[in-house]
């Protein structure tokens, strides 16, 4: 979506993505969707962009291929807002979901024995700025699980690069978009799709929702406070 909110076909803007422990990247997410393209979704070598895919009336056999992908164990996350998030001025909605992604990795990092984390964005000329501005990698503290601080490396890759976490990235955000439209639209419950993304796996996704944004004075001179679905 647009970080204005200003499509009124789809006025939803976020961020989504997914994780894995760098020894467990390739068996839990690359490998298994290099198979799935090579097998199902037309040659491991053809670009996947999810938004162009669900046009193609994909099969069934790609469609159980793609929910049997999403029952690896790894880390999904997706974070949303939209026309009716209430948003305070100075405060824009790439502003607010970096804030939400960032506090969902702090938890995350918290978690794990790791000395350095890697965030890796899909490279865009409109975005490229946004993410510079927001994701400040000298200010983020991330500490892991023996509460040392974590090292935050940050880069972009085109999406040309093929790379199997940035399509699997897109797959998961374009999902949750679907979602929260479903949801704007007053419809109850979740779409199939959602179900099978982000509720397929044991390893507990996160799918935050933002209604609302406040400033608390008086913290390093404001503090984002979001409030959020889950």
């Amino acid at each position: 979506g647009n970080e204005d909110l200003s499509d009124p076909n789809n006025p939803t803007f976020g961020r989504g993505g997914c994780g894995a422990l760098f020894t467990e990247y390739k068996h839990r997410i690359s490998k298994p969707w290099k198979r799935l393209k090579r097998e199902r979704l037309g040659g491991a070598t053809k670009h996947f962009h999810a938004a162009d895919f669900e046009q193609t009336r994909p099969t069934m056999r790609q469609i159980h291929g793609i929910n049997n992908f999403m029952a690896q164990p790894f880390w999904r996350f997706a974070t949303m807002c939209d026309a009716r998030t209430d948003l305070p001025p100075g405060i824009d909605a790439h502003k607010a979901i970096s804030l939400v992604t960032i506090q969902y990795f702090s938890r995350l990092v918290a978690k794990c024995d790791v000395d350095v984390v890697a965030l890796i964005f899909e490279g865009s000329e409109r975005g490229d700025s946004l993410v510079q501005r927001d994701y400040e990698l000298a200010r983020i503290d991330f500490r892991n699980v023996w509460g040392r601080r974590v090292e935050v490396e940050g880069c972009f890759m085109p999406k040309s690069s093929l790379e199997p976490g940035l399509e699997v990235a897109d797959l998961i955000a374009h999902t949750a978009g679907r979602q929260r439209r479903h949801e704007l639209a007053g419809k109850a419950g979740h779409t199939k799709d959602f179900e099978k993304t982000y509720w397929h796996s044991h390893i507990p996704p996160e799918f935050m929702a933002i209604t609302s944004v406040e400033i608390s004075e008086g913290i390093q001179g404001g503090l984002i406070v979001p409030r959020r679905e889950e």
